[in-house]
């Protein structure tokens, strides 16, 4: 065993204004110093200071709080803090990848929770990356025309509709992000793995429907059937409960002439010029990304238990969120207009 002599353990920062006030309550409560210790896992040194300082000395004033020049010192200098936040949004580094490069600058190193609260505080977040499916000019054309066309309609009555898949178990990229500026990732459709159906509105909403396995016209044309016309209506007058007019995107498997057919007794009211590959225009994405959140809290494991986290988050939904994605929609036409068809910030 080797002894060092002459050097003094590093005590750490100081303790709490909180548990000094403990500290000086308990002992004039009669507690021992090694009790005070124990209860507050600091040292009996520092119990004694403490003590010494308010029960001995009634004479002096006690200020709780740190002195200037107390309490943890910087890691960091500024310019190495700039230089942290650079290495995340420019260069796109996770917090491990940093710390392993800032380590060599900075003197003793520097650990990851360290960079994680710099990149914090100036304001990035960790946050999923989003994912979206390229446009072609095909596609940019006709959301231009739709936008135009569509701009000054009245969405009241409106009931969006489309599936989502949820996958258990499933992880998703992250990095840090401005909130004002997020990352994006491009990519094309995959083979889902599990399915919900559903539609809402700002007066209406669908029960869910959950499936497996690929949809065709048959099983499309199964939930037309058991879901519409939406079973809930809220805030409306009864004379307005029928008015719902049904959006859904032109996929093959909705255009079938089979759904046609169904849809045509169903939901006659109906906008059928909706133009491919546009998310950013149907609003029931913005209530599935707050379901996506809520199963990213919970974590189901299973199937079982991921259907009942949807059923509960869907009922339970914000009303009041869905009212602001419906003001949004006219603003979301026109910046399809300026940015001439492509992708949206929505």
């Amino acid at each position: 065993m080797i002894i060092l002599v002459g050097i003094e353990l590093n005590p750490g920062p100081p303790i709490s204004p909180e548990k000094r006030k403990d500290i000086v309550r308990w002992k004039k409560d009669g507690l021992g110093i090694k009790t005070i210790a124990s209860k507050l896992k600091v040292t009996v040194k520092t119990v004694r200071r403490w003590v010494r300082r308010c029960c001995k000395k009634p004479s002096i004033k006690t200020s709780f709080e740190n002195r200037p020049g107390q309490g943890r010192k910087r890691k960091m200098t500024k310019k190495q803090e700039r230089k942290v936040v650079k290495k995340a949004k420019i260069k796109d580094e996770d917090a491990p990848q940093i710390a392993l490069e800032m380590s060599k600058e900075v003197h003793g190193g520097v650990g990851v929770d360290t960079i994680r609260r710099t990149l914090k505080k100036s304001g990035l977040k960790y946050l999923v990356r989003k994912k979206l499916e390229v446009i072609t000019p095909q596609q940019a054309e006709k959301r231009m025309k739709f936008a135009k066309n569509r701009l000054n309609d009245n969405w009241k009555y409106a009931l969006f509709t489309d599936e989502k898949t949820f996958q258990v178990g499933g992880s998703k990229h992250k990095s840090w992000q401005d909130p004002k500026a997020r990352k994006t990732d491009k990519y094309k459709r995959h083979a889902p793995k599990i399915h919900v159906w559903g539609g809402i509105g700002l007066h209406f909403k669908t029960e869910l429907y959950f499936f497996q396995g690929r949809m065709n016209a048959d099983l499309y044309c199964k939930i037309l059937k058991s879901r519409l016309p939406p079973a809930h209506s809220f805030d409306l007058h009864p004379h307005d409960r029928n008015k719902w007019v049904l959006i859904q995107d032109n996929d093959p498997k909705h255009k079938s002439k089979k759904g046609e057919k169904l849809l045509n007794i169903l939901a006659p009211d109906r906008i059928t010029d909706w133009p491919s590959n546009s998310p950013d225009f149907n609003l029931i994405e913005d209530v599935w990304s707050e379901l996506d959140y809520e199963l990213q809290k919970t974590g189901p494991k299973d199937i079982t238990k991921l259907k009942s986290t949807l059923k509960k988050a869907w009922e339970n939904f914000d009303e009041t969120k869905v009212k602001s994605s419906f003001e949004s929609l006219p603003r979301r036409l026109e910046e399809c207009l300026d940015v001439k068809g492509e992708r949206t910030s929505y």
